[in-house]
């Protein structure tokens, strides 16, 4: 009968090992919570969106220096949302031509195209169509024979959509 007493009785290591297991686990988690914290990965990240778009030279204009630049399908990019630019790839002192969405462009959608052309108009109601189907802006000087290094990047995501060279002819 003292056998059993004293066995049941022994307690002498459970209270040091519950402590330790209990400081292991209280580190773990506050180790958790500050990485969250540090590198954000609880935060709320932008999704890029998924579109296919192309740039291009444009032949349906005979003596005129233009790029078109189509949306294929996938996702509608909001307007103020995204950001094209259009700069010489050789590199030199030409002035480049940015566009950068804002309400007046709206949104880009399947079917939309943007026309860069060397019209020296701003873009009014009868060249920036509402529903953006077509939409003309003015630029720098487009000049034939040259390559030009065409990027929209979705701004909320920072993500590129596309990024090419064309050469307009």
């Amino acid at each position: 009968m003292r056998i059993k007493e004293r066995i049941t009785k022994n307690e002498e290591a459970v209270s040091p090992v519950i402590g330790v297991i209990l400081m292991v686990a209280i580190t773990v988690i506050l180790a958790a919570v500050i990485a969250v914290f540090v590198f954000q990965i609880g935060g709320e990240q932008q999704k890029a969106p998924t579109a296919s778009i192309t740039a291009s030279n444009n032949p349906d204009t005979p003596n005129e220096f233009d790029l078109k630049i189509q949306h294929k399908g996938g996702d509608t990019l909001k307007g103020g949302d995204w950001k094209l630019s259009v700069v010489n790839a050789s590199g030199s002192d030409t002035a480049p031509v940015f566009v950068i969405s804002n309400s007046t462009f709206g949104e880009l959608s399947v079917g939309a195209q943007i026309k860069i052309t060397n019209v020296t108009t701003p873009c009014t109601s009868t060249t920036c169509d509402v529903n953006n189907t077509i939409l003309t802006v003015p630029g720098g000087s487009l000049l034939t024979n040259t390559k030009y290094d065409v990027k929209l990047v979705h701004i909320p995501s920072n993500a590129m959509l596309l990024d090419t060279v064309v050469e307009v002819r």
